[in-house]
């Protein structure tokens, strides 16, 4: 069985196990007071990530560590035809839906949120409505098999749209204790956005398959832990979730999806071989 095959399937998997499990934590593991009940939930949630981080680095292993400047996009993450439009069209609406969503939300409450939820919450919703403008130009000139400067250039929108989110999800929920109400939410944006820099890096720098699969993956696993997880929190009543983050976690389900596709498209890639990787020697001071 061809592993790199395997490896999306795996992914999503795991991501999707451990948001259930994180879900669940979430649910059933703090009583009233905020403090935790004694479930094993968040310890399951914890060694099933830590398991999937070396399942992923072990599958990512088996692509090449460099690929040909001039062909990897075409090789790696082009063609697909209709499949990579709907792939493209699908998590763009959902971020699109999302956005508006969360700018309704933040004017709604915008009296109740602080001046830094502010400044970062309104910029962070009108980065995910750009980011659709990404994921369709993406979508169309990648499954056409051709990628221009300038929708090359837009893949920096979702990045920039990760890591305002990252930074508001931890200065947010910094202050508490229990790292389990909010820790993979977190990693889950930090994913997002090493695996958007390492398919930047297929245009715009040095290609390397194996440092995209394998934050490609970690950012299927902990997008779907995180929002999955917050999703199922939410629907099962918990008071740790609010309607507010919603929008949020449906971005991060929605890219941690895009992710897996592309995944698919690089199990199927003919892997142009690329220059080998040469560390620099210390000079002698």
């Amino acid at each position: 069985m061809n592993l790199k095959k395997v490896f999306p399937v795996l992914a999503l998997v795991l991501g999707l196990a451990g948001g259930v499990l994180h879900g669940l934590d979430l649910t059933k593991g703090y009583d009233a007071a905020g403090l935790p009940s004694g479930t094993p939930w968040f310890k399951l949630v914890c060694i099933l990530t830590a398991a999937a981080v070396l399942l992923c680095i072990f599958c990512a292993r088996q692509y090449r560590q460099t690929s040909d400047k001039y062909q990897a996009f075409e090789a790696y993450l082009c063609g697909g035809g209709d499949m990579h439009k709907m792939a493209a069209v699908l998590c763009a609406a959902v971020f699109a839906l999302c956005g508006l969503f969360g700018l309704y939300t933040t004017a709604v409450h915008l009296i109740d949120l602080s001046m830094f939820e502010r400044v970062t919450l309104i910029p962070l919703y009108l980065l995910a409505l750009l980011s659709c403008l990404t994921f369709v130009r993406l979508g169309s000139h990648a499954s056409a098999g051709i990628a221009s400067e300038q929708s090359a250039s837009l893949v920096f929108v979702p990045a920039f749209w990760a890591a305002l989110d990252m930074v508001n999800t931890f200065k947010v929920n910094g202050n508490i204790p229990l790292e389990g109400q909010f820790m993979f939410e977190l990693l889950g944006a930090m994913s997002l956005l090493c695996a958007l820099n390492a398919y930047a890096r297929f245009l715009f720098a040095l290609p390397r398959p194996r440092l995209l699969a394998g934050f490609a993956a970690l950012g299927v696993v902990f997008g779907l832990t995180g929002g999955v997880g917050s999703l199922l929190a939410w629907l099962m009543g918990s008071e740790l979730v609010e309607v507010s983050f919603l929008p949020r976690a449906g971005c991060y389900i929605a890219c941690a999806l895009w992710l897996a596709y592309q995944l698919t498209r690089m199990a199927v890639s003919t892997e142009p071989e690329g220059p080998a990787l040469r560390r620099k020697k210390r000079t002698a001071q």
